[in-house]
């Protein structure tokens, strides 16, 4: 069943507030190369601190998106979140190509309680955008499932 681009967009913007809801936290979006594609619609007008956590979302996707090869790989990398204190972060990063950035109160809850939302959250993202089916290389992931990282960023407050 093919779906229109407006109906995916309005899964994908479903879903966003669905991730911030279960978690109350105060912002979602998703993140690619070319920069920031969603945002919940509520986080408008929130200014402060999560305005300057979507500028540096924004700087440092490329970085972000990098984050499972990084981790995979065991070298050293840099924070990329580096200066951000206000909130715990749960990123899922989709292929390498995509990624749902949510500033929550807890990030570790959240990655056990939406496991289900996200493979529907990566199933309308996919079809809504095919490049989001390949990873960085260019190989598809046609029939499998696509890859998935669940990552918390926690910090300590003073």
């Amino acid at each position: 069943m093919l779906e229109s681009r407006r109906s995916l967009s309005r899964d994908i913007v479903s879903c966003l507030t669905a991730v911030r809801d279960l978690s109350e936290g105060r912002w979602a979006c998703l993140v690619d190369s070319q920069g920031i594609q969603f945002e919940d619609p509520l986080a408008d007008g929130i200014g402060g601190d999560i305005e300057a956590l979507r500028r540096l979302v924004e700087q440092r996707r490329g970085a972000l998106l990098a984050i499972p090869r990084g981790l995979d790989s065991g070298d050293q990398m840099a924070d990329v979140f580096e200066g951000w204190n206000a909130a715990e972060l749960f990123l899922v990063v989709i292929n390498e190509r995509v990624a749902l950035v949510a500033a929550v109160a807890d990030a570790e809850m959240l990655r056990e309680r939406s496991r289900r939302l996200i493979r529907v959250l990566a199933d309308r993202l996919i079809r809504y955008e095919p490049l989001y089916r390949m990873n960085p290389q260019g190989r598809g992931f046609f029939f499998g499932r696509p890859k998935l990282d669940l990552i918390v960023v926690s910090r300590a407050v003073d």
